[in-house]
């Protein structure tokens, strides 16, 4: 009885040194499958498109605007891709123009296209975003991107120039320097409808300095003008000058 129990222990560890060898073959041969990446779309907001308007410049000639928020206080986009399909009368899909605009963490911000020309007359344009590379912004960054503008006014030239113009400056309030500023700028009437857009940029702005700008149209518009907006803004998201001095960025893309 004691030989056959001490066969049937050295059976027992032969079997559990076989087993562990086999497993840590299969290991080897069979690597172990990764986590599944968290799905960080879950709780996040999507970008909301507030109001679109097409504005008819003259005969097939086209300025586009979008107005955007992005509601997640701590997520934004360097890289929003978009798509704008243009219809003529009949419903018809007469043309599609596709490109892409930055965003911040709560921002609201218009996005101008403009110039656009086709062959035949478009009746209605319809926006929709494409895809979102979301980045996760310190908050610290936020304060890096404060761009003020002033004194903004809307003026009629005496000499003939221009139909309109829209001046007034920018101030960066901020400790750094950026490569390029974007100023979007929309003419309103009174019940708060764009009459006309237009877009500029400010190349080179140094840090605690003021710059001025101008944007100008040549042919009339309609409607009874009640004041004009300048939004300025510039891509955090790619300028590494002063997003690594906050830290980096956690990033994934989301696709509609």
């Amino acid at each position: 009885m004691s030989r056959v129990l001490k066969q049937i222990v050295v059976a027992g560890i032969f079997c559990v040194i076989v087993f562990a060898l086999g497993l840590g073959a299969y290991k080897l041969v069979v690597p172990t499958q990764p986590s599944p990446t968290p799905n960080l779309t879950i709780n996040l907001s999507p970008i909301a498109v507030l109001t679109t308007k097409l504005l008819n410049i003259k005969n097939n000639d086209y300025d586009f605007v979008a107005k955007v928020s992005n509601a997640n206080t701590d997520y934004g986009s360097g890289n929003v891709q978009y798509v704008v399909s243009f219809m003529d009368a009949a419903g018809t899909k007469v043309s599609t123009k596709s490109g892409s605009f930055y965003i911040l963490p709560g921002q609201t911000k218009y996005v101008v296209v403009t110039p656009l020309s086709f062959n035949t007359a478009i009746s209605r344009a319809e926006f929709e975003i494409d895809s979102i590379d979301w980045q996760k912004l310190n908050p610290l960054a936020l304060l890096g991107t404060n761009l003020v503008p002033k004194n903004v006014s809307y003026s009629i030239p005496s000499n003939g120039s221009a139909f309109a113009k829209v001046g007034g400056s920018i101030s960066n309030t901020t400790d750094l320097d950026f490569d390029v500023v974007d100023v979007a700028i929309v003419v309103l009437d009174t019940g708060g409808n764009i009459l006309a857009v237009n877009k500029t940029t400010i190349n080179t702005f140094l840090a605690k300095t003021e710059r001025g700008f101008e944007a100008a149209w040549f042919t009339p518009f309609l409607g009874q003008v009640q004041r004009a907006d300048a939004q300025a803004g510039t891509n955090a998201f790619n300028n590494l000058n002063f997003l690594r001095r906050y830290g980096g960025s956690e990033r994934f893309q989301q696709f509609y």
